[in-house]
């Protein structure tokens, strides 16, 4: 794989070096990034190894999101590429590659690319994490996107899978197939003013699923919301809630922090939907030009419709870090915060799944 990418560089390199300067532009990038912490889960926390005992734990790794690229403008065709780090064997995985076309009145994108409903904030533990799993969206998939002013339309690589088995968030029901007719549909709109933007979104997946009998099931996913941001001088400020369904399988990255996918009901041979919500904030000031601050906090909250599941499985997140800028391009984020997984929502088994405490720093050289 590190052959292939190299030798798939160099190709590009020399390309680039022979097509005249006036006739395309290309823009290289990247950002290499180290991520330093320290762990501390309880022995409730089965999200982190399940060990049953208190597990402390340090991260000495390249984060994951570090990244190469360039992004290229040919008169009123353009496009990016965009390779980042697989902690998985130490591969080479590709983040970012699409092309655009300004057609006047708006622009066409195809390829993969941050889809209408990505919004996350600064945190940077757990591979500059953003509150994803915890009522943020860090989204980007394959799509055929049109923007026209501050809309955006987007035709998406469609999700499935099979419910989880009577309430169960760690095993689906086995012997399920999954067809999708129609690809998930995404769509934003984003009033802009001088100091304040405000974006409406939503989004919609929906499949048909056979179980073992052939019998054919319909899973819809949705969710819908509003996101802000504020800037007033070194303030920044930044908000999102959101109301969704079956949002495990949507493609959301919540599913190790509540039961966010439908269940199979086998008394009533039906798959019963979960209903969820949540939201992220956070504010950030610039001190000066070195120094800033940022706090956050994420929710997510889901609730499955099917008999014993009363209460709502919830979890949340907060963060507090201060960014040091070194040098143009170098930084350092020290940070520290709170995982809490709450308890999981199940009548006369509601049982209590940790937490965990970190502290560290993320290293960050963009050139």
């Amino acid at each position: 794989m590190k052959k292939i990418f190299v030798i798939l560089s160099a190709i590009i390199l020399a390309i680039a070096f022979a097509m005249p300067a006036s006739a395309v532009d290309w823009d290289f990038y990247a950002s290499v990034r180290m991520q330093t912490f320290n762990t501390n889960a309880d022995e409730k926390n089965t999200f982190y190894g399940g060990t049953g005992f208190d597990d402390r734990d340090s991260t000495w790794a390249l984060n994951t999101v570090s990244r190469i690229g360039a992004t290229v403008r040919n008169g009123d065709v353009g496009g990016r590429f965009e390779y980042g780090h697989n902690d998985t064997n130490s591969v080479v995985s590709l983040r970012r590659l699409y092309g655009t076309w300004d057609f006047g009145p708006g622009e066409l994108l195809v390829g993969r690319e941050y889809t209408p409903i990505h919004f996350v904030t600064g945190k940077v533990y757990d591979n500059d994490g953003g509150l994803r799993r915890f009522g943020g969206f860090f989204s980007f998939r394959p799509m055929i996107q049109v923007k026209i002013d501050d809309f955006k339309l987007a035709l998406i690589s469609p999700n499935n899978g099979a419910p989880d088995n009577n309430g169960s968030n760690t095993a689906t029901v086995e012997g399920w197939s999954n067809d999708n007719t129609y690809p998930k549909v995404e769509a934003s709109y984003t009033f802009a003013m001088d100091t304040l933007s405000v974006r409406l979104f939503g989004g919609w997946n929906g499949y048909e699923a056979a179980n073992a009998t052939d019998k054919m099931y319909s899973i819809n996913s949705y969710i819908y919301g509003v996101a802000g941001i504020v800037n007033v001088g070194p303030v920044t400020m930044k908000a999102m809630i959101w109301d969704g369904q079956n949002v495990g399988l949507y493609g959301l990255t919540t599913i190790h922090e509540v039961d966010s996918n439908p269940d199979w009901d086998a008394t009533a041979a039906s798959v019963r939907n979960n209903e969820s919500y949540g939201g992220v904030a956070s504010v950030g000031v610039k001190i000066n030009d070195t120094v800033g601050i940022e706090a956050g906090f994420g929710y997510v909250s889901a609730k499955d419709d099917l008999v014993g599941k009363d209460d709502n499985d919830e979890a949340w997140a907060a963060y507090l870090q201060a960014p040091v800028t070194l040098a143009q391009g170098v930084t350092v984020v020290p940070e520290i915060g709170h995982y809490d997984y709450e308890k999981n929502g199940t009548v006369g088994n509601d049982l209590d799944q940790g937490y965990e405490t970190y502290f560290g720093a993320k290293w960050q050289i963009a050139f």
